[in-house]
């Protein structure tokens, strides 16, 4: 599964039962540059320009947890995973 998927990066082993296969999970690479504008789920524009400019920072976290969206409660060891729940 590891090599067949390119995943041998992870720091997390991939599970037969997981969010991923009750599809409430993905794992999304985000980054960008500059200032990011991005609407919350109320239609409200929230201006990002903190660091990191990537999945990790905290103000993305918070306008992914208006749409249910939670960024997995683990920390650095898996760094794409968002869930329904943070698990």
């Amino acid at each position: 599964m590891v090599n067949g998927y390119g995943i041998s990066g992870l720091n997390v082993a991939p599970a037969l039962n997981s969010r991923h296969t009750q599809k409430q999970a993905i794992d999304m690479n985000i980054s960008w540059s500059g200032t990011l504008t991005i609407n919350n789920a109320s239609g409200t524009a929230v201006t990002i320009s903190s660091d990191p400019k990537t999945g990790m920072n905290s103000e993305l976290h918070t306008v992914g947890a208006t749409y249910g969206v939670i960024k997995f409660i683990g920390g650095n060891s898996d760094k794409p995973h968002w869930s329904n729940d943070g698990h």
